[in-house]
C-alpha cells in the first residue's frame, strides 16, 4: 500500500467584484470582474468578455473603500 500523500490546494479569497463597461463604443458590454487583493494591488485594467478588447481602468475609492489606503500606497511605489 503506498503511504498517504498530501494535496494542498491554495485558495485566493475573492475580496470584491468591480463593474465596468466597456469603453469601444461598438461593444459597451457591461463586465463583471472580481478581484482578490494581489489582484487589486496590480489592477491596470481588464479584458472584454464580449469584444475581447483591453480596457485601461484603475480603482477608484469607491470600488474599495476598505483597502483604498493600501492600494494607493501600493501603486505610488515605484
Amino acid at each position: 500500500m503506498e503511504p498517504f500523500r498530501k494535496i494542498t490546494i491554495a485558495k485566493q479569497v475573492l475580496l470584491f467584484e468591480i463593474d465596468r463597461r466597456c469603453s469601444f463604443s461598438d461593444c459597451q458590454e457591461r463586465n463583471f470582474i472580481g478581484l482578490t487583493k494581489s489582484e487589486a494591488l496590480a489592477y491596470k485594467g481588464f479584458e472584454c468578455h464580449a469584444c475581447k478588447r483591453w480596457n485601461e481602468d484603475s480603482l477608484t475609492e469607491k470600488d474599495a473603500p476598505d483597502w483604498w489606503d493600501e492600494i494607493q500606497s501600493t501603486q505610488a511605489k515605484p
